[in-house]
């Protein structure tokens, strides 16, 4: 999984930019097989974990750009 386009598209069109991954799958370091209602139960936490997360931290989003760059990502970009 990878954060192309969308980093490269955010990038250019000066926007702030965060991704949230959460971890589904633990049996890379495991001795036995994961079950996919293993992997289901986890997917449903993790949902839960990320709504409760994106409602805390979406009003501390500041509406000004005082602490980025983000806005100004294009200065002296070769048009």
């Amino acid at each position: 999984m990878t954060l192309v386009p969308e980093c490269v598209l955010a990038r250019e069109a000066q926007l702030c930019y965060v991704s949230i991954a959460m971890i589904t799958d633990y049996d890379v370091w495991s001795d036995s097989p994961v079950s996919t209602k293993a992997v289901l139960d986890t997917l449903n936490k993790n949902i839960e974990r990320t709504k409760r997360m994106v409602l805390e931290l979406a009003h501390k989003i500041s509406d000004k750009r005082d602490k980025c760059n983000c806005d100004k990502a294009l200065e002296g970009a070769l048009i």
